[in-house]
């Protein structure tokens, strides 16, 4: 079981509050004040719910509560498994038959025996999910939210957060050329945010904006927007 616990530097992860942004506030109270057991948070890909997903568990922890954040593209669910008050469950329209008779029986369990907590995501809303029937159904007792996306103010404001969290000498200029010139969804923005920390630490040098510009080079997928 050991080995499916999120295993994750709490540094790493700041507050999510800053990466929810004023369209999403209601979630995020939700969020910060466990009382529903069971969410369930849907968009489109690379708004950020593999991040919020992280953070909610990251937060049970800090809270001194045992959490499990389950990628189920990556490693396969299974209730056996699922030994933690607070579990995330990312990308559950990718499930098997197996995992989805798990979750089902996970989903009942919450709900009836009132106790745990459950939070869900997946790229569209419950009703458009192609799983078994029961447990598609079993979506209307959770909350359900939309994930909406950032604004630019926003999404600089959590990159910023970001590299506080992780101790990162990061300029607002460099922040500003990111959102320009990479892809600009959250997920894409974070993920190239610890590249940068990582290509950093890799060569030796100070994060600075030739740096990145080099980085992003060496990713191939440099664009002038």
């Amino acid at each position: 079981m050991s080995q499916l616990i999120f295993n994750f530097d709490n540094q790493a992860y700041p507050n999510f509050a800053k990466f929810l942004g004023q369209a999403n506030r209601e979630l995020l109270q939700v969020l910060q004040n466990p009382h529903e057991r069971l969410v369930y948070v849907w968009g489109a890909e690379g708004r950020g719910k593999s991040h919020l997903l992280k953070a909610w568990t990251a937060q049970a922890v800090s809270l001194g509560h045992a959490a499990q954040y389950w990628d189920v593209r990556t490693r396969p669910f299974a209730l056996a498994s699922a030994q933690a008050e607070f579990i995330a469950i990312d990308g559950i329209e990718f499930l098997d038959d197996t995992e989805q008779q798990d979750l089902f029986h996970m989903f009942n369990q919450i709900r009836d025996g009132h106790h745990g907590y459950l939070l869900m995501s997946a790229n569209v809303p419950p009703l458009q999910l192609d799983l078994r029937e029961d447990l598609r159904t079993r979506m209307a007792y959770a909350l359900v939210y939309e994930l909406k996306t950032l604004n630019d103010d926003e999404k600089l404001e959590a990159l910023k957060s970001l590299a506080q969290t992780r101790q990162l000498a990061i300029g607002d200029d460099l922040f500003k050329y990111l959102l320009q010139h990479w892809r600009r969804d959250m997920d894409s923005l974070v993920t190239m945010v610890q590249k940068l920390d990582d290509y950093s630490l890799m060569t030796g040098r100070r994060i600075t904006l030739p740096l990145l510009k080099q980085l992003l080079e060496d990713t191939h997928e440099f664009s002038h927007i």
